[in-house]
């Protein structure tokens, strides 16, 4: 495979895989979107629903019943017909694009041969970029760089936390030798007063 070849097939890769990463995107937000409509209006429909229920057993009259009923029942038909059947619909559209990009001939020919911890859009641009910058020929060699930066970077980020944590213990080891020697002044305090 001659480099233009292996630029042009991680490009492919590339859009491809930003096509379905947009589509999943889509529909996680359009899922957190139906997830925050549900608990929309849901106290106040709850709450009108008690009291018409406790407006029949104390016999407060027809017309209070009828009326918080009816308040309920309007609030639950407004949040389903304006909020939670459009998002039902849109959650419906966005899996259907996201199954016609998962069919995608182009998107299931790059996923062959393509090792599954690479396949998403951050990955394969860096994959491009080895390439493209000379420093990968082929694409092992590609896939064994990325891999030997993944390690470096997992390697950094465990080196930050460690010196992270080292420098709360020592801020923890200076404030209780300062605390220590305030309560020792505060004891010799204490004693220097007792006797006199």
């Amino acid at each position: 495979m001659t480099k233009e070849q292996l630029l042009d097939f991680l490009q492919n890769k590339r859009s491809a895989t930003a096509a379905v990463a947009s589509a999943q995107q889509a529909l996680a937000a359009d899922r957190e979107k139906l997830a925050t409509d549900k608990k929309r209006f849901h106290k106040t429909i709850i709450t009108f629903a008690v009291l018409a229920v406790v407006a029949l057993l104390f016999e407060s009259g027809a017309s209070v019943v009828v009326t918080c009923a009816v308040i309920a029942i309007g609030l639950f038909a407004f949040r389903y017909l304006y909020y939670l059947a459009p998002t039902n619909e849109a959650i419906q559209k966005d899996q259907a694009t996201l199954q016609e990009e998962l069919a995608n001939p182009v998107y299931k020919q790059e996923a062959n041969g393509f090792p599954e911890k690479f396949y998403n859009y951050w990955d394969a641009l860096r994959l491009w970029k080895l390439v493209n910058e000379n420093r990968a020929l082929d694409l092992q060699a590609a896939f064994n760089l990325l891999e030997t930066q993944h390690y470096q970077e997992d390697q950094l980020a465990a080196q930050e936390e460690i010196k992270s944590l080292q420098a709360d213990i020592a801020a923890n080891a200076h404030k209780t030798a300062v605390n220590s020697g305030i309560a020792a002044v505060s004891s010799t305090i204490s004693a220097w007063n007792s006797r006199k």
